[in-house]
């Protein structure tokens, strides 16, 4: 058996669809950017659902399964040299009932199978290629195959070739050989349960684990390809605050600033790209996704908390600004992902000649400019410059040729985002993601209370009653939704990241609307709770019951993004302090020690987890903010500046029915009282913004 894997990069080509197609496939009818783009490729492409699995079953023939998204430029390489060729079609549609799947609307189909390519290849990626007998049981799997052979390995060609005439000739041994397969990979995948203790130290013993993988060079972890694990640097965030121990500060601070100054963020239009292609993170990937992006705020937000360097506060409003320009629809819901490649190059719409900016910006301005971001005739991405910052543009800063260099800076970059503008855009994969659009929310709330800026604020309300109305209806939750069309089936990763965005749009929503957004996070929790979860605690990707799955998959460790039972754990226990019902904190525990062994052995896989074990173990900070809206801003800057990870803020006007935070507790005559409140030892009401700066400062 052939066993292919090489490693793909992500992108998307534009939409070549025009009134006239010489072929049309199934693919027509679907809401994903990602399938409609191959809706018409002499392929017959199936979506995934009965019509197609029924048919592989009624002419027994194995299934090619092909799962990509929007943003992956290995999947449209593979689809230009191999989808789009009628003779490879040809192979295809004899031998094979072809599926595409988007692994973002499909996330339990991407996780089942690319545990099976996993365990054949040792590798995975996308283009996922998955060979499967009708009864959806894989014997076969790679990632990209180039059309022909290459690479010092076999085409796509004599792999659909070979794998048609050893179905038809050796049916049998296909079959048993996948029966066997499928025993091995479910046995590893889907091993019981087993509860554990679980220990305080597993917090410190996983950043611990994480700082060794640190790069002491140039920041992150690891080598090339470098990713942003934005989570991660949290942690150590975290383990700084609880050990005092500088080399945890010192890590993040060198990674948060590479990436600021480096290729990977977007230095004239904002925003990160997904990853970087060389160590020192000059040279980006240039797709740019939502939860990349909706991620990192957070955490530059937290160290702004703790270093005050106006950089990262810079990074986090033009972050925020980008994804609300460019991946912001007019129905207050976020797009997934904007493409690398634009008329058929990578990074074409990012990068820069020198000349080019010398028009925009005149030879002087020109001059400075250049020096600083590093721009030279020779380029450093394919003949072009992708701007970065160095050493040496420190010293740029210091020649005094110009007075004021930050807003020298921000004028010019301006300029050329307008000169940016005119260009032919990348393809936007406009599909909301409810997922992914919790992120988004969590970082327009962080943004709002760090900034103080009411536009970050008001998206959010936005984006949280846009989900609430368009995405929620009868007790369920839309995963994907686009051009008026819905998705179907239900995904704990939407309920656990919405509720977290609903409870820190609790928290910074003053207008008087906020204890709606706990009504519906207690609401969608509790739904999450029976859907998801089993008696010994787990959660799962899906609700049982699924009959179009192998088995009922679950995700306990983070991947690009955060594992969503272990966010769940994380609004249980909030949930628990804001509503005082202790079965949340009962339910979170257990969960917590169903992962328990995973934390023991492998915590640097676990960091959502290790946030939810500190939050179990360590202090509870709730602050109660009560009085007037007017009188509490300064109140509520102040209680936002600080960081405290574990903390909940609680604000009324005068009280709450909602939650027992409030019992007692009331302003008089509209002024404003404090109370802040340690594992539910609180001190005396602060009245003043001096009592209250004495009382955060000793927390």
């Amino acid at each position: 058996m052939l066993l292919l894997s090489i490693p793909a990069g992500c992108a998307e080509k534009g939409d070549k669809m025009t009134t006239e197609h010489k072929f049309t496939n199934h693919l027509t009818g679907e809401n994903s950017p990602y399938l409609l783009s191959h809706a018409h490729n002499p392929v017959d492409w199936y979506p995934w659902g009965e019509e197609a699995l029924k048919r592989a079953k009624a002419e027994d023939k194995p299934i090619f399964l092909s799962i990509g998204y929007a943003a992956c430029h290995w999947c449209h390489v593979m689809e230009r040299e191999s989808f789009e060729n009628e003779q490879i079609a040809a192979i295809l549609n004899e031998n094979f009932i072809s599926i595409k799947v988007d692994r973002e609307q499909r996330p339990d189909l991407d996780e089942i199978y690319m545990s099976f390519t996993t365990a054949l290849t040792g590798s995975g990626g996308w283009p996922m290629s998955v060979f499967l007998t009708p009864d959806l049981k894989p014997f076969f799997a790679g990632t990209y195959f180039p059309p022909e052979d290459r690479y010092g390995r076999p085409g796509f060609r004599k792999v659909i070739i070979e794998i048609g005439q050893v179905y038809r000739e050796q049916r049998t041994k296909i079959v048993q050989s996948s029966e066997a397969i499928f025993q091995q990979v479910t046995r590893a995948v889907n091993t019981p349960v087993v509860s554990g203790p679980l220990k305080k130290e597993m917090v410190s013993r996983g950043a611990a684990t994480l700082l060794r993988s640190v790069d002491p060079v140039h920041g992150g972890f690891g080598g090339a390809p470098k990713f942003p694990h934005a989570l991660e640097l949290s942690l150590l965030l975290r383990q700084f605050k609880a050990t005092g121990d500088p080399s945890y500060l010192h890590a993040t601070e060198q990674a948060l600033s590479a990436m600021a100054r480096g290729g990977i963020f977007d230095h004239v239009g904002g925003g990160f790209a997904r990853y970087a292609t060389d160590e020192r993170w000059n040279i980006p990937h240039f797709e740019k996704m939502l939860y990349d992006n909706a991620l990192l705020v957070p955490v530059y937000i937290e160290a702004y908390q703790i270093m005050e360097n106006p950089m990262y506060l810079e990074v986090v409003r033009r972050t925020l600004d980008f994804m609300l320009r460019e991946m912001s629809g007019p129905h207050s819901g976020f797009y997934s992902a904007l493409d690398a490649d634009s008329e058929g190059e990578e990074g074409k719409f990012y990068i820069w000649t020198k000349q080019e900016i010398g028009s925009v910006l005149g030879k002087e301005r020109a001059k400075i400019f250049c020096q600083y971001y590093n721009v030279s005739n020779r380029g450093n991405f394919e003949g072009r410059n992708n701007l970065y910052v160095d050493i040496d543009s420190d010293r740029i800063r210091t020649t005094g040729e110009v007075e004021d260099f930050d807003a020298f800076l921000n004028e010019c970059r301006k300029e050329l985002l307008a000169r940016r503008a005119q260009r032919v855009r990348p393809l936007t994969d406009d599909k909301v993601l409810t997922s992914w659009n919790g992120l988004a929310l969590t970082a327009l709330c962080k943004g709002f209370q760090i900034t103080g800026e009411k536009k970050y604020l008001e998206a959010a309300i936005a984006n949280a009653k846009f989900i609430a109305k368009e995405l929620y209806s009868d007790g369920k939750l839309t995963h994907s939704f686009r051009d008026g069309k819905h998705s179907n089936g239900q995904f704990l990763e939407d309920y656990a990241y919405f509720v977290q965005g609903l409870l820190d749009l609790y928290e910074s929503d003053n207008t008087g609307d906020n204890e709606k957004w706990l009504k519906l996070a207690v609401e969608l929790a509790d739904t999450a709770l029976g859907l998801f979860r089993d008696a010994d605690g787990a959660f799962y990707l899906r609700p049982s019951g699924q009959v179009d799955l192998l088995y009922r998959p679950r995700e306990e460790t983070d991947s690009s993004v955060p594992s969503p039972g272990s966010i769940m754990m994380s609004n249980l226990l909030k949930l628990s302090r804001i509503t005082d019902r202790e079965s949340y904190t009962d339910a979170a525990r257990q969960s917590l020690e169903a992962v328990s062994e995973y934390l023991q052995n492998s915590p640097n896989r676990m960091t959502s987890a290790l946030f939810a074990l500190d939050y179990y173990f360590n202090d509870k900070i709730e602050i109660v903010v009560v009085g007037r809206e007017d009188k509490r801003r300064a109140i509520l800057r102040e209680i936002y500046s600080h960081y405290l990870p574990n903390k909940i803020v609680a604000v009324s006007h005068n009280g709450s029915e909602q939650s027992p935070l409030f019992e007692g507790r009331s302003g008089t005559d509209g002024e404003v009282k404090v109370f802040v409140c340690r594992n539910s030892v609180c001190n005396l009401p602060a009245t003043s913004l001096q009592e209250l700066k004495g009382q955060l400062e000793k927390l």
